[in-house]
């Protein structure tokens, strides 16, 4: 009887081995830290440390990602059932969760830009822990960014909408003290220290404190009168906030109608 030579089998397994590997690849990379580090799963993705995948599961996800072939009679039996009368299911991405909240949440920082995480859960009633996930994907992935300092950060959409001031007035407008400073110094150029401590009802460290903040990312500027510091909007921050009050002041107009006599 004619017997197959061993080597067609060798053969053929080096062939499924290296068939089409450039067609996947593995990442390995780090995970937000808002993300804990042990075994969780968020929407249909499952992340796991590496050292806590047994030996056997990883050979299999190295051979079925450099061998796709080797799917192939999974997929045969799936589609006639046979999987499911054993008590296997196929995934399928076609209606993904995480598809749906990633888009969610992009959608929600196009229409709100500077928005928070905290404004994004509330808005999405998407948990804090999934949020967090889907930002830290969307920023890796080059669709968003985030802009802010200490403990305040907003996410903008990438695009050529609003430049970097711009961005930064959004977010500094979201603190209810920095937004009061702001309409003073708009009311009062070249206000003084202690009026402006005076008029907002804090003391003058804490007021130093906000101006260098709002000094630092460019929208105010300071300058010393013998012992008298004072501080004015920058040029630009000026015209973006005039613009907007006059904007609204149209709309005001055009809503309210022309007056009758």
């Amino acid at each position: 009887m004619y017997r197959t030579p061993p080597v067609i089998f060798v053969f053929i397994l080096v062939v499924l081995l290296v068939w089409s590997p450039t067609t996947a690849k593995i990442v390995v990379e780090p995970i937000p830290p808002e993300i804990p580090d042990d075994a969780v799963i968020i929407d249909d993705e499952e992340i796991v440390p590496i050292w806590s995948v047994s030996p056997k599961k990883l050979l299999t996800f190295y051979m079925l990602i450099y061998c796709p072939a080797l799917a192939v009679p999974v997929k045969f039996l799936s589609s006639f059932g046979i999987l499911a009368f054993f008590g296997y299911r196929c995934a399928s991405h076609q209606h993904s969760p995480e598809t749906s909240n990633r888009r969610q949440i992009l959608m929600c920082i196009s229409d709100n830009p500077g928005i928070t995480v905290s404004e994004i859960v509330e808005a999405t009633e998407i948990s804090r822990g999934t949020v967090n996930y889907h930002l830290f994907r969307l920023q890796r992935k080059g669709f968003i960014h985030r802009n802010g300092q200490g403990n305040t950060f907003g996410y903008f959409e990438f695009s050529e909408t609003l430049n970097e001031t711009e961005e930064h007035l959004l977010i500094h407008l979201k603190s209810q003290t920095k937004r009061k400073l702001i309409s003073l110094m708009m009311e009062t150029p070249d206000v003084s220290q202690s009026k402006a401590a005076e008029t907002v009802k804090l003391s003058r460290a804490t007021v130093t404190w906000h101006m260098k903040r709002l000094i630092k990312d460019g929208l105010v500027e300071s300058r010393k009168e013998g012992r008298t510091v004072r501080y004015r909007l920058t040029h630009d921050v000026g015209e973006i906030l005039g613009k907007e009050i006059k904007e609204k002041t149209e709309e005001e107009r055009m809503d309210t109608g022309p007056a009758t006599a």
